[in-house]
């Protein structure tokens, strides 16, 4: 199973760190998958004009995926993700990688520990995921935690070659 864990309707009023999204990241998403302007229009509700694209795996989610071409051998994937405190002040939160069942997967984030010194406070990272030989049938997977000793801020990481039919 993949996905951000369980639900804690407790624990979600209290998140410490969340990944925020407005309309111009969405049109640059939109953007970066080559809509054209006519389509645009009628998603955003108005005239826009593309002066940024990102790849579909920078979307500032908190899941990362990554579809891989059959033939890639062996694979370097990098996410770039920005997280906002909304917990509390001079808060420190260190990362830690857990590998899913029978994964491969090499995870490296940097900086790997984020020092939040107010609320509302952003920080950016960096997620780099490598491997090998990717089975065709299977996605591989891993999870990044973001921990300070209250808050874990869970998140997926899925590569996949997109050549099964899960």
């Amino acid at each position: 199973s993949y996905g951000a864990g369980h639900v804690d309707p407790i624990a979600a009023l209290n998140p410490g760190l969340v990944y925020e999204l407005d309309k111009a990241d969405y049109i640059a998403f939109l953007c970066g998958m080559n809509f054209n302007v006519t389509t645009l229009k009628i998603i955003a509700g108005e005239d826009v004009t593309c002066t940024e694209n990102i790849l579909q795996r920078n979307l500032n989610y908190s899941s990362m995926s990554a579809k891989l071409s059959r033939s890639d051998s062996s694979f370097t994937v990098t996410f770039n993700r920005t997280v906002t405190n909304v917990g509390a002040p001079n808060s420190t939160y260190k990362c830690k990688v857990l590998a899913g069942r029978g994964s491969t997967l090499s995870v490296k984030v940097s900086p790997s520990v984020l020092s939040m010194k107010s609320v509302n406070e952003k920080q950016s990272f960096t997620v780099t995921v490598s491997g090998s030989n990717v089975d065709p049938e299977l996605p591989s997977s891993a999870s990044r935690i973001w921990f300070d000793g209250t808050h874990n801020v869970r998140s997926p990481i899925v590569v996949y070659t997109g050549e099964a039919s899960y």
